[in-house]
C-alpha cells in the first residue's frame, strides 16, 4: 500500500523483526484528462487504433509490477500495450502532490536500501533521498523513556531476560505469540521494544502465532549483555525527496500506456487472448495480469475459460492486512518533550497508543518550513482506527503526536488519510501474515502470466513484473 519500513519481501537474515513480515510496506505518473487516453510517455503517439492491432504482451495493471513487466518485454522489442483502470500510473504508488504544502505518499513510501531493483532507478534519475538515521521507542509517554533503535538496549527486557538452560521452548501448534510469551514466562510489562515493534507492523500477538516470533526472541536473549550503539549497518530504509512516483518515469517512458481503462473480462486460448475493456476488445498472444490479489479474489474480472480451480482457490486465500496511515501537517517542526530525541527525528513510536507510530515525512526538504508527519498501526488494531470517522482518525493521531511533543495545545493545519481496501482497484494495502503467497504466479496455458498479487514492496513488486516478462519472452519464443 501503503510501507515506512516495509519488509516483508526483504527482510535481510538475522535482522530484528519478524523473519518475513511487513514493516510499513504500504503502497501517478499523471492523470489524463480524457478517459481512455492513450500515452506513450517520452515517446510520440503511437499510431492506429489499439484495438484494432495484435500486441505480443498486454499488461493489465500499471503499478509498480506491470510496469515493471512491460519495460522489460518493450526493451527487448517486444510490441506491448498497458491498460490501466485509474487515471494514473502507480497503483498503491501513490504520490499526492496537491493536499498539502510538498508532495506525500498515500500508499508505499520507503525505500528498502541501496541494493534492491528500486535504487538502480534513483542513480538513473538523481534522485535526492533521505535516509532514516533517528529513531526511538518507548512504551507509553508516562512511564518510560525514549530509547534508539539503534542501541543493544533496543533489544533488552525491562525486568530482566529470562533463562532457558534446555533451550527455548518450542511454540505449540496453534499457540499466539502472546500465550507462548506468557508460558514461557515473559509477560506483556517484560517484551523488549523489538519486540513490541512487531505488533505495528503485523498483527498483534494475541493473534500472531508464535512461530513469527521464535527468532526475534533468540536474538533479544543473545543480545542482553551487550550495551551502547549498535554498529552501523549498510541496510537501511530511505524516502525519496520529491515523491516516490519519480522512480515510475523510466519504467513507463516510450510504452503505450492507456489509462481509464478497466478490464472486465479476459478470454484466452493458447496463443490468444482478448481483453475486454467496455465494448472494446483488445488481442493479444499473451497477457501479463498485474494485479492485486484482493482485486482478484473479488472477482472483479471474468476470466473464460474459467482459471483452472486450483489457481481459483488459492487466490481466494490470499488475506490483506488492516493498515491505518494517516498524514497531519504543522505548521512548524515538531520537537520531542526529551531532549535525547534528535530534533530532525526520523521515527517515534509509543507502544501503549493507537496509533503508536510516527514518522517524519517532510525531514529533509529543502525549503519547507512545516512538516508531515505520518501516523501507522496495521492489525487489528489498524482496523479499530479505519472503522472511526475520518476526522475521529485524525484526532487519535494527533493525540500520540502531542503526547511526543508534550504539547496538549498542538494542533495541525491539514490531515489526510486513506483506506485502501475501500479502494476499488486495490481492495487492501497489502498481504498480512496469513496470506497465501504461494502457487499463485504460474503460467497457465502460455498466455495467462502474472505478476504482483501479494508483493508488500515497490522493487518486490517490480521484480515480480520482470520475472512475468521473462516467462513471456520465453513462451513468445516457441
Amino acid at each position: 500500500m501503503i510501507s515506512s519500513a516495509s519488509r516483508q519481501d526483504d527482510r535481510p537474515t538475522g535482522s530484528a523483526g519478524t523473519g518475513g513480515l511487513t514493516r510499513r510496506s504500504l503502497i501517478g505518473f499523471g492523470a489524463a484528462s480524457a478517459a481512455g487516453v492513450l500515452l506513450t510517455a517520452g515517446a510520440r503517439p503511437m499510431a492506429g487504433n489499439p484495438a484494432q492491432q495484435m500486441w505480443d504482451t498486454i499488461v493489465i495493471g500499471a503499478g509498480a509490477s506491470g510496469l515493471g513487466a512491460a519495460r522489460v518485454l518493450a526493451d527487448a522489442g517486444k510490441k506491448v500495450l498497458v491498460l490501466e483502470a485509474r487515471d494514473r500510473i502507480g497503483g498503491r504508488l501513490w504520490t499526492d502532490t496537491t493536499s498539502m504544502g510538498i508532495p506525500f505518499e498515500r500508499g508505499a513510501e520507503l525505500v528498502h536500501g541501496t541494493t534492491v531493483s528500486t535504487w538502480g532507478l534513483i542513480d538513473q534519475l538523481g534522485l535526492q533521498t533521505h535516509k532514516w538515521e533517528n529513531e526511538y521507542s518507548k512504551w507509553s509517554p508516562e512511564t518510560s523513556s525514549w530509547v534508539s533503535q539503534g542501541d543493544f538496549e533496543f533489544y533488552h527486557f525491562p525486568q530482566g531476560a529470562p533463562s532457558f538452560p534446555d533451550g527455548l521452548p518450542a511454540p505449540l501448534d496453534g499457540e499466539t505469540a502472546e500465550a507462548w510469551l506468557l508460558r514461557i514466562g515473559v509477560p506483556r510489562d517484560n517484551y523488549p521494544l523489538s519486540l513490541l515493534v512487531i505488533e505495528v507492523d503485523t498483527e498483534q500477538f494475541d493473534v500472531l502465532p508464535a512461530e513469527y516470533i521464535v527468532g526475534d526472541v533468540e536474538e533479544a536473549l543473545e543480545l542482553q549483555s551487550e550495551s551502547g550503539q549498535i554498529p552501523p549497518e549498510e541496510y537501511g530504509d530511505y524516502r525519496v525527496i520529491g515523491g516516490y512516483n519519480q522512480v515510475l518515469q523510466p519504467l513507463a517512458a516510450g510504452i503505450p500506456l492507456r489509462l481509464n481503462s478497466r478490464v472486465h473480462t479476459v478470454e484466452y486460448r493458447k496463443n490468444h487472448v482478448s481483453i475486454h475493456v467496455g465494448s472494446q476488445r483488445f488481442k493479444a498472444r499473451t497477457t501479463v495480469i498485474a494485479l492485486p490479489g484482493g482485486v482478484l479474489k473479488h472477482g472483479d474480472i471474468t476470466f473464460s475459460p474459467p482459471l483452472p480451480a486450483e489457481r481459483r482457490d488459492a487466490i481466494q486465500e490470499i488475506e490483506y492486512l488492516p493498515v491505518f496511515k494517516g498524514i497531519l501537517e504543522f505548521a512548524a517542526p515538531v520537537l520531542a518533550a526529551d531532549p535525547m530525541v534528535a530534533p530532525a527525528w526520523d521515527l517515534l513510536e509509543t507502544y501503549s497508543q493507537n496509533p503508536p507510530t510516527l514518522w517524519n515525512a517532510s525531514v529533509g526538504t529543502p525549503g519547507y518550513a512545516g512538516q508531515l508527519i505520518v501516523t501507522w498501526m496495521t492489525g487489528g488494531k489498524a482496523q479499530e482506527l479505519l472503522d472511526l470517522p475520518e476526522h475521529e482518525r485524525h484526532l487519535a493521531g494527533l493525540e500520540t503526536v502531542r503526547a511526543a511533543a508534550g504539547d496538549p495545545g498542538l494542533e495541525f493545519v491539514n490531515a489526510s488519510t486513506y483506506d485502501w481496501s475501500k479502494d476499488e482497484f486495490a481492495r487492501g494495502a497489502y498481504p498480512g501474515p496469513f496470506s497465501r503467497r504461494s502457487g499463485l504466479n504460474g503460467p497457465i496455458e502460455d498466455v495467462l502470466f502474472w505478476a504482483g498479487m501479494t508483493t508488500s514492496t515497490v522493487h518486490s513488486s517490480r521484480n515480480s513484473g520482470v520475472a512475468a516478462a521473462g516467462q513471456v519472452l520465453e513462451a513468445l519464443a516457441k
